[in-house]
């Protein structure tokens, strides 16, 4: 369970939740203008999965932002991607979610940029959400890495950019990537028997983006600085003294 810690100077612990550890510069990252870091991204992360969508935590997985990283990168034995990607038994899993940056080097840390990806297994489909329109190549990238572990052959994977909202700034992108996250998820998860999005050849090809499209809609420049206060005050209060 979530638990508040401090510590006398320095950058002290806020907060302490699964496997997620939150110091207060992570959390100073909440305020605008700030770019949210992997530590952030992270957290939320498992913010949905343990809390948000809970009931459907055997369906879907939320791979971390230094995963993906690792993966989007990994160029070595296929054994060594297999430590980290074995053990979410992908191939059992409804929907995969990952935040892919836009960082090329795995021995410096950087970046500028997230995107969202988000697997869908009725479709065999990724569907790439990128708030500003740069981070294809990336996102490409982790798909054909981590098609292996999904139990499909990367050929018969299909991969979708997804009309979604764009940001009017240059800092909120991973703002942007968990909204589209939970938003998507969210939709998926909610019209599992698929009904809903079976309907023309072009729906069964991107996935339903009909439904996501809708769900979609709520991810707004508003959104995105409301989700910052509600998140500071979910971080420093509500789980904190939980």
């Amino acid at each position: 369970s979530p638990d508040i810690m401090t510590e006398s100077e320095g950058d002290a612990i806020v907060l302490s939740y699964h496997d997620s550890l939150l110091r207060r510069s992570d959390v100073s990252l909440l305020e605008s203008p700030h770019w949210l870091n992997d530590k952030i991204l992270g957290f939320y992360f498992e913010y949905l999965e343990y809390d948000v969508l809970k009931e459907f935590g055997d369906r879907v997985c939320f791979i971390t932002p230094d995963v993906a990283h690792f993966i989007k990168l990994h160029d070595g034995p296929a054994v060594e991607l297999g430590v980290f990607l074995d053990p979410l038994n992908l191939r059992r899993k409804q929907l995969v979610a990952l935040a892919v940056n836009d960082c090329t080097s795995l021995d410096a840390p950087g970046g500028s940029h997230w995107s969202a990806l988000v697997f869908d297994r009725r479709k065999s489909v990724f569907l790439h959400l990128d708030s500003a329109g740069s981070n294809s190549p990336q996102a490409r990238r982790c798909c054909c890495r981590m098609a292996p572990y999904l139990g499909i052959a990367e050929c018969s994977l299909l991969f979708e950019e997804v009309s979604c909202p764009q940001q009017e700034n240059a800092h909120d992108c991973g703002v942007y990537v968990l909204l589209f996250v939970e938003a998507v998820c969210r939709a998926l998860l909610l019209n599992e028997t698929g009904a809903d999005i079976e309907k023309t050849s072009a729906d069964k090809r991107s996935g339903g983006v009909d439904i996501i499209l809708c769900a979609l809609g709520s991810v707004t420049p508003e959104r995105a600085r409301q989700w910052r206060v509600e998140t500071k005050h979910l971080v420093t209060h509500t789980l904190a003294n939980s």
